[in-house]
């Protein structure tokens, strides 16, 4: 046998058969017996989960290739063998630990490692996150950022059981939380949502929790999961591996955020990933990135940026080329944001036993009307209060932003600021909590005069549709409140709730509307319910019709409902695989501007909710404010901008990552004036 650096052949050989029988050793010693239990353990708990996401992508056959499906049944026939086999060697070690008269144990680090992988595929299986990832730079990210959560327990903590335990508990509360939202919203948890957290506890009420096998999943693997950690020893670790171990924790959390950059760039920044404008692009990002990596990738580089060549002296050059005047002529406003007030006759025609918007319908051959572009869909109202409110665009905002609880910690100038200056009494009307989307705050930065909350407590025989407050009540209540400001120029808003989910109960609405030819609960108590809408608002503009003060009332729907079943039926496909005119409809709610003092009436094709007030302002015979003259040289050449697109005035579509070059320098003059009046802390409040 040849010698290797003067080391006689014999030796070599039994050095080799050292190593290999110190292997041997090691593997029946208590440390060895004590790793292999803990990662046996845990592999049997992910592989379980392995075995059941390869299983979805074998039946998800619209969303997975026809050959990933056919892997996913063949890896899931090993995988199941395999898991029998892990199993029965957990049980084997376990057995030999009781047995032995020494006490191991394994190392923390491993075990991190470990708990780390099944935090990262756990909300992936919730979701149907299945493990092909768009690229592999993902799953690679997306292992080490749950890792190094583990990892710092490791570091510290001389018996970290504890500390496991609790981000164990941290990642499984997620994976509900990923599971529930989706399942109410149809948009994943994203980190902006940490900030409405109050929100959701004014909300939750009106959801019901319940108990499938993915939520029975998730909670067996969360006490499967504790039990290992409680029962497992782990061995004692010197202070030089320690150290060694808190450099490798720094030096993952740089690769993290700079490989993160890097991954972040390759298409998730501009929601890229199976971008149609479906309004699944979130969900869709989420999937083919991974849960745990998506939600850090969004509280790490989804942000504001200010917009380039950015000055404050810039946007205000912007907004001082125009003038503004005075009027006398106030009539009085109502303006109505209609909870999920929508037509799905504008996605496709349906039958019904008769006509389920016939005061619509009817009103528009006496207004301003047609569909306006929102942002929003299936939540997220105070969107749309905002866009209405202020004529900004959440076009230029984060994606999952939420306006009112994080860009509202000061004053903001708007259409409310000024109406004020033109001298109208502003007063915001909510049927809610000022808890929700803390609409509380969020009025008084935009600078009502007077705000008042849970205005049902305050009307006598108060009727309930759909277990909220009826838009009947609430309107008979701005009447009241009309009669009580007479005499001065009149802005009411409110925000309706009558037409909110869930719709899982028929009883709660009166049943006028049937479905001719079709059968979907969901869908039928919110046509009935949004009928009874339709009759309030007939009831409403009566009421006013023979007044002599001029009244104008501005109705719009605020999103569309999260009736899934419902929508694919008329659109016949999944919306994520919608062309982007298709999709651009479930995106358009009804509105219209009446007066009762007449109006020509004009249907509106193209406009988004920032521009809508503008057309009050007309209808009214108002003057506009410095940037609302600005919005109406914006408009000329964007008609339609919100969160998921815009449209320019040749008829294009893009995304609103996707700055076409024609309109590049509009898009950024919209963005500077629109940064001035939201971020900029030297801007002049006293530019309306």
């Amino acid at each position: 046998m040849e010698e290797k650096n003067n080391v006689p052949a014999e030796e070599q050989v039994a050095e080799k058969g050292g190593v290999v029988k110190k292997i041997k050793g090691w593997f029946s010693s208590p440390d060895g017996m004590q790793t292999l239990r803990f990662v046996s353990a845990l592999a049997a708990i992910v592989i379980i989960g392995v075995m059941m996401s390869l299983i979805g992508v074998y039946m998800d056959k619209e969303n997975y290739l026809p050959k990933e499906r056919n892997y996913a049944l063949i890896a899931a026939c090993f995988i199941d063998l395999a898991l029998i086999f892990i199993i029965a060697e957990f049980f084997t070690m376990t057995g030999r630990l009781k047995k032995s008269e020494t006490k191991g144990g394994i190392d923390p680090f491993t075990a991190a490692f470990m708990l780390g992988l099944n935090s990262y595929f756990l909300p992936d299986f919730v979701m149907k996150s299945y493990f092909p990832k768009s690229n592999f730079l993902y799953i690679v990210l997306g292992i080490l950022l749950c890792w190094l959560l583990y990892l710092v327990g490791s570091v510290i903590f001389p018996k970290p059981h504890a500390y496991f335990c609790v981000v164990n508990a941290v990642f499984t509360l997620y994976s509900l939380a990923q599971y529930y939202v989706t399942e109410f919203r149809g948009n994943p948890v994203q980190f902006a949502d940490l900030e409405n957290l109050i929100s959701v506890s004014a909300v939750n009420g009106m959801y019901t929790l319940f108990f499938d096998s993915t939520v029975i999943f998730i909670i067996v693997n969360f006490a499967l999961t504790t039990a290992v950690i409680v029962t497992t020893k782990f061995r004692k670790i010197k202070a030089r591996s320690r150290i060694i171990s808190g450099a490798a924790l720094v030096a993952g959390c740089f690769v993290l955020f700079y490989g993160g950059r890097f991954a972040y760039d390759l298409g998730i920044k501009n929601r890229y990933i199976r971008l149609n404008f479906s309004g699944a692009e979130n969900a869709d990002t989420y999937r083919c990135v991974g849960y745990d990596l998506m939600f850090c990738f969004d509280g790490m580089y989804n942000r504001v940026t200010k917009p380039e060549g950015y000055s404050t002296e810039k946007a205000e050059k912007i907004l001082d080329q125009y003038e503004t005047a005075v009027t006398n002529k106030k009539p009085t406003i109502i303006a109505i944001m209609n909870e999920s007030f929508a037509d799905f006759e504008h996605i496709s025609q349906f039958d019904t036993n008769k006509d389920y918007l016939p005061n619509y319908h009817r009103l528009q051959d006496e207004s301003i009307s047609g569909y306006v572009s929102v942002s929003a869909y299936g939540g997220y109202s105070c969107n749309s209060e905002y866009e209405f409110l202020t004529g900004n665009t959440l076009g230029f905002l984060p994606s999952g932003s939420a306006v009112f609880t994080q860009y509202l910690d000061e004053k903001q100038n708007g259409l409310i600021s000024w109406l004020n200056e033109l001298g109208y009494n502003t007063q915001a009307l909510s049927p809610c909590s000022e808890l929700l989307w803390e609409i509380g705050n969020a009025y008084e930065q935009l600078q009502f005069k007077s705000r008042m909350f849970n205005c049902g407590d305050y009307i006598s025989n108060c009727q309930y549709i759909n277990n909220n407050m009826s838009d009947s009540s609430l309107f008979h209540y701005i009447e009241a409140q009309y009669e009580s400001n007479k005499g001065s120029p009149y802005f009411v808003w409110t925000a309706t709730m009558q037409n909110h989910g869930p719709y899982d109960d028929l009883s709660t609405v009166p049943s006028e509307i049937t479905f001719e030819g079709y059968n979907n609960n969901e869908a039928l108590q919110y046509i009935n319910s949004i009928y009874q809408s339709d009759k309030a608002l007939g009831e409403l503009t009566d009421y006013f019709r023979d007044k002599d003060e001029e009244v104008i009332i501005v109705m719009f729907g605020d999103h569309y409902p999260h009736i899934l079943s419902f929508t694919e039926h008329l659109y016949g496909t999944d919306v994520s695989l919608l062309s982007t005119e298709d999709y651009s409809r479930l995106r358009q709610t009804p509105f219209l501007i009446w007066s009762n003092k007449g109006l020509e009436p004009k249907e509106i094709e193209d406009i988004s909710l920032n521009y809508l007030s503008n057309e009050v302002m007309e209808a009214a015979g108002l003057p506009k404010s410095r940037y609302q003259q600005e919005l109406e040289k914006i408009r000329k050449e964007i008609p339609i901008i919100s969160s998921y697109g815009y449209k320019t005035a040749d008829g294009n579509w893009y995304s609103v990552n996707d700055v076409a070059d024609k309109y590049e320098d509009i898009l950024n003059e919209y963005k500077t004036v629109q940064y001035y009046r939201m971020f900029d802390d030297k801007r002049d409040n006293s530019i309306n």
